[in-house]
């Protein structure tokens, strides 16, 4: 091995493994990639650009430079182009024909010895945003290098905000499609229901099918607009003193009709010792309500649903278990999805696809996460992990 690659290598080995610091804002560090194979030109360069806080990466031919583009994906490239493999040429046109945008827009200075006008249109037409001959400054190198890196990194932000409008619109399109979707059939439901009884016909059914539309419509709009607001950021959910034993035991009371309907049991296991934690009362009982609503919905009649609350280091955990269907292993992340109904169940019970994606919103908003565990018995077990903070007033 060559005293060359030895010091090439030693040097990428360096670079890899010392963390990046910041570099000017909240972006992190930009990196660079020199590819030259003069070191009298490689080690005052990386070395200065080292001191502006720059994460320096080294190829010292075309062949190591296409592979650390992508897998390094730099900010900005300083090109040589008379190269041991391929040359400058080769790498840059190779580099804008990259099918992911963000590398192949990849900023790229070229430097050289060969000063004709014509290699130098030949540079700016492969892509080059800049060409310096050589000898060149370093000290103009640097300040051209941080215009660019700064212009790549304010573009990138552009880019990341645009991208975060366009979910945001998307989705409340699709939210506000998915709202008139369920009032215009449970509006029709109501209609229908009191024609019937006013044109005489007497019978609790079509009251209770009234009611139920009713309390369906109030449930789906309060929970919509909370994952609304707390997708858009722009609503925090405050905390206050609750005792978790206690919300369990009124969301079991709140569905023991429809429980009671399907002939099925609650079997409430908690070691809540009394002791008040700060939770979001509201985003906790939209939780609980579409987990235990959606395991008397999808699971048997005569089933037992199981809700266990336990502490686990600095969480709270609560699992939901039914003896339904078990999902399979395909959709267990895709349920949590919006809109997204398990294959099994999605042409059996009328549902909106945003209950589970609710359940993970709301969980996530007040620092937890939900997942749905892999149990050996037939059913499912939703887990929901929640921060432990102790009320200590």
């Amino acid at each position: 091995m060559s005293h060359l690659t030895q010091t090439k290598l030693a040097r990428l080995k360096q670079r890899k493994d010392t963390a990046r610091p910041s570099h000017g804002s909240n972006m992190r560090t930009a990196s660079i990639l020199i590819v030259e194979d003069e070191p009298s030109i490689i080690d005052p360069l990386a070395l200065s650009l080292e001191r502006e806080n720059y994460h320096v990466l080294i190829a010292e031919d075309g062949l190591s430079a296409c592979r650390l583009i992508g897998e390094e994906e730099p900010d900005l490239i300083i090109l040589d182009i008379l190269l041991p493999d391929f040359n400058g040429w080769e790498v840059c046109r190779m580099l804008r024909q990259h099918p992911i945008p963000r590398i192949a827009t990849t900023p790229v200075i070229m430097l050289t010895a060969l000063t004709s006008p014509e290699d130098k249109i030949r540079g700016l037409e492969l892509g080059a945003d800049l060409f310096l001959p050589k000898p060149f400054s370093i000290r103009e190198l640097q300040l051209l290098s941080a215009k660019l890196i700064e212009r790549r990194q304010h573009t990138i932000l552009l880019e990341q905000d645009l991208q975060k409008i366009t979910r945001q619109q998307e989705e409340r399109i699709n939210f506000t499609h998915l709202l008139f979707h369920e009032l215009r059939n449970q509006l029709f439901v109501i209609d229908g229901y009191t024609q019937l009884l006013s044109s005489g016909h007497k019978t609790d059914n079509y009251k209770d099918a009234i009611l139920r539309s009713s309390e369906y419509l109030n449930t789906l709009a309060e929970d919509m607009l909370l994952i609304r607001q707390v997708q858009d950021g722009g609503f925090r959910l405050n905390s206050e003193s609750l005792i978790i034993k206690d919300v369990l035991q009124e969301m079991i009371e709140v569905y023991a009709t429809q429980a009671q309907e399907k002939d099925v049991n609650f079997n409430l296991v908690c070691d809540d010792d009394g002791q008040a934690i700060l939770l979001n009362r509201p985003a906790l009982k939209v939780i609980l309500s579409t987990l235990i609503d959606n395991a008397l919905k999808y699971g048997p009649a005569g089933q037992t649903v199981t809700i266990d609350c336990c502490q686990a280091l600095d969480l709270i955990v609560i699992k939901v278990i039914d003896r339904g269907v078990k999902i399979p292993t395909e959709e267990r992340e895709r349920i949590f999805e919006p809109f997204y109904r398990a294959k099994t169940f999605a042409k059996q019970i009328r549902g909106s696809g945003l209950g589970l994606h609710g359940v993970k919103v709301l969980s996530r908003a007040m620092g937890g996460n939900v997942n749905l565990e892999n149990i050996k018995e037939e059913g499912n077990c939703f887990q929901v992990s929640l921060p432990l903070t102790p009320d200590k007033t």
